[in-house]
């Protein structure tokens, strides 16, 4: 009993240990500036997914003040790279990092974060904070208490755009000796919903798709 509750403490303490729930969020067919809706704008970090043919050129950066950090896949006549990593300031654009690999793909979604702390953000590809860590910009003008949010725009071609609307936690050993609506689940957060499926599977904070 003391080694399940020992796990269930150390489960529930880490929410990284689940797995991302990803939705739709939109698909973006002409060139405009839009904001990304984030459902967890109190995190560090945020997931998003990308379904867009290679050929294709978009963008999706963070902003911090007057400051925007990038990545920008698809090529111009000027530009090299599949995917490039930039910087935009009152100067200009500075372009930090860039690679030949293509990352997108017509037919699925491929998936990539962002995490930011003071003086630092990171990008990378997966559904793993801190796994395929594309660049880190080490940049005093990130700061926590100064990021506004997410935005995308599609220059060329279409492109949809899934977010994170839940956290899914396979059904550990020890639940049955301590089930999911304990106080000791409900006393760490009150605003946060629980349940568990036929598939043994518990969705947190489960949001619906937007209305068309």
């Amino acid at each position: 009993m003391k080694i399940c509750l020992v796990l269930t403490l150390a489960l529930v303490a880490d929410f990284a240990m689940g797995d991302i729930d990803m939705c739709f969020m939109e698909k973006q067919t002409k060139t405009e500036l839009r904001t990304f809706v984030n459902h967890y704008p109190e995190n560090n970090h945020v997931y998003f997914g990308v379904k867009s043919c290679p050929e294709n050129r978009l963008e999706i950066g963070a902003t911090f003040f007057r400051y925007y950090f990038s990545i920008k896949f698809g090529r111009t006549k000027t530009e090299t790279g599949a995917v490039r990593i930039n910087k935009y300031d009152g100067g200009g654009i500075i372009t930090k990092w860039s690679s030949e690999q293509v990352m997108l793909n017509c037919d699925e979604v491929k998936y990539f974060w962002m995490k930011w702390s003071k003086g630092e953000l990171a990008i990378g590809q997966g559904l793993e904070l801190g796994s395929r860590t594309l660049y880190t910009f080490n940049d005093a003008d990130v700061r926590s208490e100064l990021y506004s949010g997410l935005v995308h725009v599609v220059y060329k071609g279409t492109a949809e755009f899934e977010n994170q609307c839940g956290i899914l936690f396979k059904k550990h050993l020890c639940q049955r000796s301590l089930p999911l609506t304990s106080d000791l689940y409900r006393s760490l957060d009150d605003s946060l919903t629980y349940s568990v499926n036929n598939d043994e599977v518990m969705k947190l904070d489960e949001f619906p798709q937007r209305s068309k």
